[in-house]
């Protein structure tokens, strides 16, 4: 895997919805405090009751989601996983692990505290998209199959 440049992981990174509200300046922010990763299928990526001290957005590949032993979710490109736990520093509510190869842009929990400190809006700004996806999944639980 050839490592992204920072104007790559901003265009990655602008067209997520967890990251889309931010203005280019937080996002160059996020972008610097990024790194590349990559797991081999059959690798966990994240182990559900584990401290949550990452979050990986996934720019190629396959992963499943599973909770309690059941399959919640398949993700892939341009879905994040762990920003939960890096937000409020509870345990992984579930286990992803990499069905094909993944590579992703790896954002550590100190780091991107640290960047809520340096740039208060995007607080703000993290807070709407994440209500925009509790709202999202709010109707899908409550409308008729």
């Amino acid at each position: 895997m050839d490592r992204r440049s920072q104007v790559e992981r901003v265009g990655i990174l602008e067209g997520l919805p967890l990251f889309a509200r931010l203005t280019t300046r937080q996002l160059k922010a996020v972008a610097k405090v990024s790194s590349d990763v990559r797991y081999e299928p059959g690798k966990v990526i994240l182990k559900e009751l584990d401290s949550g001290q990452n979050l990986v957005v996934i720019a190629s590949g396959t992963a499943k989601v599973v909770h309690g032993g059941r399959v919640l979710a398949t993700v892939g490109p341009g879905d994040v996983i762990g920003e939960m736990a890096i937000i409020d520093g509870e345990p992984r509510s579930a286990t992803v692990t990499a069905d094909s190869a993944v590579e992703g842009i790896m954002i550590y929990r100190t780091a991107f505290l640290r960047l809520l400190d340096e740039h208060p809006t995007m607080c703000w700004r993290l807070l709407l998209a994440q209500t925009a996806r509790l709202r999202e999944l709010d109707k899908q639980a409550v409308l008729p199959a």
